[in-house]
């Protein structure tokens, strides 16, 4: 339930309660992309997989195909990351911070591949949003090895810094094509390996880096062709 949204606890002729959850701490917000956008984006990945940059030494996951797909997504797709984002900020009541997509790119998971526990970091900065987009999923993950109402298998989960025995702690998600959820760099996130199966599980993620103002004048002081500048020389 999103918070702001009022539940129902009693409700009568005479008596009516009604509930509002309030969460202090890091936010995970989802949004759920249209299948067009999805199915965009996989098609160009399919159309142009050979001629893309392999990604695996600049991540944690022991996943043997993750490749950098920051200039395959155009500018629309771009433009509706951007949205996200902003969305974000205003969820958490800080829409001054000044947002700069950084890399993108795409894990395609297979059986017995998995993504440990890790956090994501920029060159620019220590704050900002990462995300991850479902693209692909297999239609099964595979038997459970111990307890079978307790899954596990291929599910996404998120890990937050506040252990308190009455705080929510982790979220652990059997994330559906088209999720897209939008986080802090600092929090810690992982997925569970699967098995018995063929099909893969593919994902995108999009970093965010957030700058104050006068720190993004500063970084690109020529606008979008400072911006070009050093795109050229990260391919170099």
């Amino acid at each position: 339930m999103a918070e702001g949204q009022k539940e129902k606890v009693v409700d009568s002729t005479k008596n009516k309660v009604t509930m509002l959850p309030i969460t202090l701490g890091s936010l995970i917000l989802k949004f759920e992309l249209p299948l067009t956008t999805i199915d965009a984006i996989n098609k160009s990945y399919d159309e142009n997989l050979r001629n893309l940059r392999p990604h695996n030494k600049q991540l944690a996951g022991k996943i043997k195909e993750e490749n950098q797909v920051t200039d395959l997504l155009t500018e629309e797709m771009k433009q509706t990351f951007l949205a996200c984002f902003g969305q974000y900020l205003k969820q958490i009541q800080k829409p001054f911070w000044g947002v700069s997509l950084a890399k993108a790119w795409i894990n395609e998971m297979r059986s017995g591949e998995y993504n440990p526990f890790h956090y994501h970091v920029s060159e620019l900065t220590d704050l900002g949003l990462s995300s991850v987009i479902v693209l692909k999923r297999p239609k099964t993950y595979g038997t459970e090895i111990v307890n079978p109402d307790d899954h596990t298998n291929g599910f996404l989960e998120f890990v937050g810094g506040n252990q308190d025995p009455l705080g929510l702690s982790q979220y652990r998600v059997d994330a559906q094509v088209g999720d897209f959820f939008i986080f802090p760099y600092t929090m810690l996130h992982g997925v569970y390996p699967f098995r018995e199966t063929d099909e893969v599980r593919r994902t995108l993620s999009y970093n965010c880096d957030l700058l104050k103002p006068k720190i993004i004048d500063y970084v690109y002081p020529d606008g979008q062709a400072s911006k070009d500048k050093l795109k050229k020389e990260e391919k170099q």
